[in-house]
């Protein structure tokens, strides 16, 4: 299922970085912005490990509390504005996702700011390994020529759909 997490925080961080706070939070963070989301979607796919429509204001609490300051080092370009691009991440996965559990998640985040910075100033606190960056693999088999075609008309994928390409 992380996979499919992962996958799927992926493309709602695209969506981001596409969409139009991306150019604020550009002119705020520069190159920085993407390891600051890439960051983000890490630890709510593999640390938080749950879909955007099950978390909760308690869930962002501990998020702030724990697990991102676990994978922070401290000493990050970004470190002062995570929690303000966690914020405004949230409030564009809930917007592409449907959901009305955007006021509940800015109330927990804004809760939890002195939480993350008291998580992030303790010295002892349990770090984590920095996230793996994986490269990006094709979703399925790649389709031969000679194959049938994936649209179901029974033909050879080189006279069906790879020929509608050609333009």
């Amino acid at each position: 299922m992380t996979t499919k997490l992962h996958d799927r925080y992926r493309l709602l961080t695209a969506g981001f970085l596409d969409g139009p706070r991306a150019p604020v939070w550009r002119e705020r963070l520069g190159s920085g912005l993407d390891d600051a989301v890439a960051l983000l979607a890490h630890v709510l796919a593999n640390d938080l490990t749950m879909a955007p429509k099950d978390i909760d204001g308690e869930h962002l609490g501990g998020f702030l509390s724990t697990l991102l300051p676990a994978r922070l080092a401290g000493n990050e370009p970004y470190r002062n504005d995570i929690v303000d691009l966690l914020e405004d991440l949230m409030s564009h996965i809930g917007e592409a996702e449907g959901l009305s559990t955007q006021w509940e998640w800015t109330t927990a985040i804004d809760a939890g700011r002195d939480a993350f910075n008291r998580g992030l100033a303790d010295p002892d606190r349990s770090m984590l390994a920095p996230p793996r960056h994986e490269p990006d693999r094709r979703p399925a088999a790649k389709i031969g020529r000679n194959d049938p075609c994936p649209c179901g008309s029974g033909n050879k994928y080189k006279r069906c759909c790879l020929r509608l390409g050609d333009g």
